[in-house]
């Protein structure tokens, strides 16, 4: 088995790798991996994709990549073959990833989120690497068997509306302001700005960062001082809605915003005729969690999200 890197290889001898891949996480996370296939075959025929894979004579049976975006280093899939699993490649691949990050002189903040890595084990390697990490959790929700009862209702004064371009500075403004002093904003960069946030709702629904954006599941909550609450949602796959991100602002918390706009969403999924929901929370994330499970999301795959700073930088985890 040979370790190599990923600008070494050609789609040939990659490309049955990343066809597997994405029926892979098609059939386990409802989630169609096409585009995300395209890019990182793009990626390898040109040349430029940074990470590593391990080869028999002819192909790889195991890769790991990562990407640098907007001031932070992001380790992506971290995959191998069917036959290949429980033989600890993957363990092998993160490691040598990590070290090959670390080494780019470009890396002053490495992340990883492990949903999509094949191995629960690799979460021991970014552990020995010093990473701070916590367990998360993607949900499913089978809307034919489990659909959730009662009805999306705002106190006097709240309404509905579709999300609009022009909402998407409030958007971010919520999202924000929503994760201050998080778990969620200390590991993941996406969170920690308001311009990280703003890059983050524009992906979503200018660039479908996540899957389709859905304008019919979305919604912002509008009230007498301003947007309160946003849902943004995506279509994962044909029959999959899957919700990207639901925020409400610090001082409209607690009035059942959350749980309205999800119904909202969850009814939109319906009349769509989709099949399954999705959603990924921090496991320590309590409220998220159990409104989650209220309305009939189940856990369907535990995962971790990790991260790490140059030194003397140090992530600081909320209490």
């Amino acid at each position: 088995m040979r370790d190599r890197p990923l600008r070494e290889l050609s789609i040939r001898e990659l490309g049955a790798l990343l066809d597997e891949e994405a029926a892979h996480w098609e059939a386990e996370l409802h989630w169609d991996f096409s585009v995300v296939r395209t890019a990182v075959g793009g990626g390898v025929q040109r040349g430029t994709l940074s990470g590593r894979a391990l080869t028999d004579d002819t192909r790889a049976v195991a890769y790991s990549y990562y990407l640098v975006d907007s001031g932070r280093t992001i380790v992506g899939s971290i995959f191998a073959g069917r036959a290949h699993r429980g033989r600890g490649l993957e363990e092998r691949l993160a490691t040598a990833v990590i070290a090959d990050a670390r080494g780019d002189r470009r890396c002053a903040r490495l992340e990883c989120q492990t949903l999509f890595c094949t191995a629960p084990g690799v979460n021991a390697s970014f552990a020995e690497a010093a990473f701070t990490s916590r367990p998360r959790h993607y949900m499913v929700l089978d809307l034919h068997r489990s659909f959730p009862p009662g009805e999306a209702r705002l106190p006097p004064g709240y309404r509905f509306r579709p999300v609009r371009r022009a909402d998407l500075h409030a958007v971010a403004e919520i999202v924000y302001r929503s994760h201050v002093g998080s778990i969620d904003a200390a590991l993941n960069l996406t969170y920690a700005t308001p311009a990280s946030c703003r890059n983050f709702v524009d992906t979503l629904v200018l660039r479908a960062g996540c899957g389709r954006f859905d304008g019919e599941a979305s919604r912002l909550i509008e009230g007498p001082k301003g947007a309160a609450g946003v849902l943004l949602a995506s279509r994962l796959a044909g029959t999959n809605g899957h919700v990207c991100q639901v925020s409400v602002v610090p001082e409209a918390q607690g009035q059942g915003f959350g749980r309205a706009l999800m119904l909202v969403a969850l009814r939109a999924f319906d009349r769509q005729g989709l099949s399954t929901a999705t959603l990924s929370v921090t496991s320590d994330n309590e409220p998220a969690h159990r409104l989650y499970e209220l309305l009939g999301f189940r856990v369907h795959r535990e995962f971790a999200a990790h991260a790490w700073l140059r030194p003397p930088g140090r992530i600081d985890l909320p209490s």
